[in-house]
């Protein structure tokens, strides 16, 4: 974590923005990795490593892909890929690929015009250069922990926009005091569409934000509670990973001026989360963040 949005974040910073359903497509096409082990091939440049690898992606050679990217290569994406996310990912080769130094030791291939560049460095050996797929990992595990931890802060703003809804409309100036309405009530931010209701202040998402949520389904790796404050004339909507370490570092909330803070409480998360009331999120260790507009990388 770093002041202001936490180091996690920064890795996925690129020009461009990668929308949710673009970021899994990248890295679906990665999921071709996981081929039959080979030995790994080592080239005299990184650029020879990356034309390598641009070869055998667009000629299918589940071989050749093998000793680019050398036996560890399941350990990146196990799994399939539809064609058509291959051609996707062949477009953007197609459109504009580099190699970028950083340092003397170590190289990321550039994919498209979006900044995206490929999770997995080429490293500098004895005899040459070559992919690292034990690296890649991580770096996989340290984008996904990134993507999630700001689709969250923007989660944050969409459910402070739906409790400005839910005030100005069936809350009566009060705040919703849940994410999902109790059977038969209308005090959470969602409500099932029966006939003679009104219109929901946010979506079906909200079914999978709750902290009962199982791990696998919570909402890209978060979850959340809100915080009421007392009178219904405020509330704190509070956002924690569902697996610390890896869904999400940070945990972060919202207050109803819209302003945002986190914090890392540490591997100890979850049991924490369970007890903060709203007055532990308003000062001490939380940091605020700056604020951007929602969707701003």
């Amino acid at each position: 974590m770093i002041s202001g949005v936490s180091m996690m974040n920064a890795l996925v910073r690129a020009p461009g923005r990668w929308s949710r359903r673009a970021a899994s497509v990248a890295w679906l096409a990665l999921a071709l990795l996981a081929m039959p082990a080979a030995a790994q091939s080592v080239y005299p440049t990184p650029e020879a490593a990356a034309d390598a690898f641009g070869e055998a992606l667009a000629t299918s050679d589940p071989v050749a892909l093998a000793k680019v990217l050398g036996p560890d290569h399941r350990q990146i994406v196990p799994g399939g890929v539809g064609q058509d996310d291959v051609y996707r990912f062949l477009a953007a080769w197609s459109r504009k690929h580099e190699v970028l130094a950083d340092g003397e030791r170590r190289a990321w291939l550039s994919v498209g015009d979006s900044g995206w560049t490929m999770p997995v460095p080429i490293v500098r050996v004895a005899q040459g250069w070559r992919f690292d797929p034990a690296a890649g990992k991580a770096e996989i595990a340290r984008r996904a922990i990134g993507r999630n931890e700001l689709n969250a802060i923007d989660t944050l703003r969409e459910l402070h926009a739906a409790q400005i809804r839910y005030r100005d409309g069936v809350g009566q100036g009060r705040y919703a005091d849940r994410l999902v309405s109790r059977p038969g009530a209308l005090d959470g931010l969602y409500w099932p569409e029966l006939p003679g209701y009104p219109a929901q202040a946010y979506g079906p998402d909200a079914l999978a934000m709750g902290p009962e949520v199982p791990v696998a389904d919570a909402y890209y790796g978060y979850r959340y509670k809100v915080l009421p404050a007392r009178g219904g004339d405020g509330y704190w909507i509070l956002a924690w990973p569902a697996r610390y370490g890896h869904t999400g570092i940070g945990s972060f909330v919202i207050d109803a001026r819209g302003e945002l803070r986190e914090a890392d409480l540490g591997p100890a998360t979850a049991r924490r989360a369970a007890t903060l009331q709203g007055t532990d999120v308003s000062f001490g260790t939380w940091n605020n963040i700056t604020p951007q507009p929602i969707g701003a990388k």
